[in-house]
């Protein structure tokens, strides 16, 4: 990697960004034969970076309130971007947010927080995931009417959900997390079968709660 000088963040920022970097999909979801950006796909693309002198950290951060007579806790992801030649730094939180808001779930709670380090940190370098046609933030409305490539992705996601429910290797907690990943990974997906075809989006979503209520209910 060949060093570049940069006067100050904003420059290192501009001519990182004029590379296009991309958190490539190199994280494999076998279950749904899918591929997308986890977090050390996002830590790669950032990494890119340091030839204009950027760096980064990450931290949990928390607040306590009380509220009512009752503590309350806030967490979040703090990431800071730094310019190594100007010491200049851009700082953002992120909120962590479990499943259901249960910081007790050890699995929950570990899910929130890759979550928010991945999307913290590619919101600070603006950095864009690769996307196919099933996970784009927008609708493509040339392909709303194609009903039937939105009911074969519905399959697919049922299909991975019980191939993680039977796999006899795995414990319960484990399908649980792996079901919860793939809910956040896909949401903008699913959100997207919503619109196009509610049934559909229905159909998948009752056997998605019934699957996890059932894992739920053996433990």
């Amino acid at each position: 990697m060949t060093k570049q000088n940069t006067k100050n963040i904003k420059d290192a920022l501009s001519k990182f960004q004029e590379e296009a970097n991309i958190a490539k999909k190199d994280k494999k979801n076998p279950y749904f034969k899918s591929t997308y950006a986890g977090l050390e796909d996002v830590i790669a693309a950032a990494n890119q970076g340091a030839k204009y002198g950027l760096s980064f950290t990450q931290t949990i951060d928390y607040e306590k309130q009380l509220i009512d007579g009752v503590i309350d806790i806030t967490m979040y992801v703090t990431t800071v971007l730094m310019h190594n030649e100007s010491d200049e730094v851009i700082k953002s939180r992120y909120l962590i947010v479990p499943k259901n808001n249960n910081y007790a779930d050890s699995q929950a709670l570990g899910s929130a927080i890759t979550y928010a380090k991945r999307y913290s940190l590619q919101a600070i370098y603006g950095l864009p995931s690769e996307d196919d046609d099933g996970n784009a933030t927008q609708v493509d409305k040339s392909k709303i009417d194609d009903l039937n490539k939105w009911k074969d992705y519905a399959r697919t996601q049922v299909k991975g959900m019980q191939g993680i429910v039977k796999d006899k290797d795995m414990d319960k907690q484990k399908k649980l997390a792996m079901l919860e990943e793939q809910e956040s990974n896909q949401s903008n997906s699913w959100n997207n079968l919503k619109v196009v075809d509610e049934a559909t989006y229905d159909l998948m979503m009752k056997a998605f709660v019934k699957m996890k209520k059932e894992l739920d209910l053996t433990q």
